[in-house]
């Protein structure tokens, strides 16, 4: 009973142990953002505009972050007399969402700003929006080519085209990652060695800023087929029962006597000749019997 609450234990410790370095992990990248977060609702403003810079330039944000990021930093820069800064910052946002709410801190100054870009941003033609081209299925240790599309208009805005491919459900396999120049059209080729037998690889394709911080993506699903391995060859001991059915099979295969017509006919044969020979020797009585003919 005491080992078995000292394992308990143990496991337990672990778990908290895993647990505190995932967390400590996500705090670590999502730290200025929660600091900037907090300054927001404390209105300190200029803070909290500082920390989302700080943030960008730092990278690796979401788009739903970056999105949030620009429309405040936007509001602080309005508030401060940075006009064309706020209205850089309103574009990226509209960009992002060309129906994106203004944060109800922002005051006149902002709000006018704010109705520019949103009404520039509804002339260019809607939202950014990354899409691919991606294969459904895959062959095991087999490439694949995946073809990433943007609109020309939002391309100037745009650093780099980006690819992340991994299977979720395994944490150690080593995800295949690559980056090019933004274009309206862009090539990938996913290396023979992701395409693990049976995996659920995820595709991601993201459009970047120069700082990483991803403003679009654009997710997919490629399932590799299950390698095929031939069942092994189960061989049987001969036995002497095998030896006497072959026999027996051999004559068949052949045709042998039995196999064949003639002891049919043979059969036949005696027994109408036995009825021929008891009336060719019982006594006459006028009557001719004629035996039969075979045809």
């Amino acid at each position: 009973m005491k080992a078995w609450s000292r394992n308990f234990r143990l496991r337990w410790l672990a778990w908290v142990l895993v647990i505190l370095c995932i967390a400590g992990t996500a705090s670590a990248e999502d730290a200025l953002l929660m600091q900037a977060a907090k300054a927001w609702d404390a209105a300190d403003l200029n803070t909290a505009g500082q920390l989302y810079e700080k943030a960008l330039n730092q990278g690796g944000l979401y788009p739903s972050d970056v999105l949030v990021a620009y429309s405040r930093l936007g509001t602080v820069q309005a508030a401060m007399g940075q006009q064309n800064a706020a209205l850089s910052s309103f574009r990226v946002a509209a960009a992002l969402d060309p129906a994106f709410e203004l944060p109800s801190e922002a005051g006149p100054k902002a709000k006018a700003i704010y109705k520019k870009a949103r009404a520039e941003a509804a002339k260019q033609g809607g939202k950014l929006e990354v899409t691919a081209e991606v294969p459904t299925s895959s062959q095991p240790g087999q490439p694949f080519t995946v073809t990433a599309h943007l609109p020309e208009a939002f391309v100037p805005l745009i650093d780099a085209v980006g690819i992340s491919v991994r299977d979720p459900s395994v944490p150690s396999m080593k995800p295949f990652v690559a980056k090019k120049p933004a274009a309206t059209q862009v090539t990938f080729d996913v290396p023979s060695k992701t395409t693990i037998s049976g995996a659920s690889l995820l595709v991601r394709v993201d459009a970047l800023d120069q700082h990483g911080n991803r403003w679009a993506s654009n997710e997919s699903r490629v399932k590799v087929d299950q390698r095929n391995v031939p069942a092994p060859l189960v061989t049987k001991e001969p036995s002497p029962d095998d030896d006497e059915n072959k026999e027996k099979d051999k004559g068949k295969s052949k045709g042998g006597f039995w196999s064949s017509p003639w002891p049919w006919v043979i059969g036949g044969a005696i027994v109408v000749g036995s009825v021929a020979t008891y009336f060719m020797t019982r006594p006459t009585d006028e009557v001719n019997v004629t035996a039969p003919q075979w045809r």
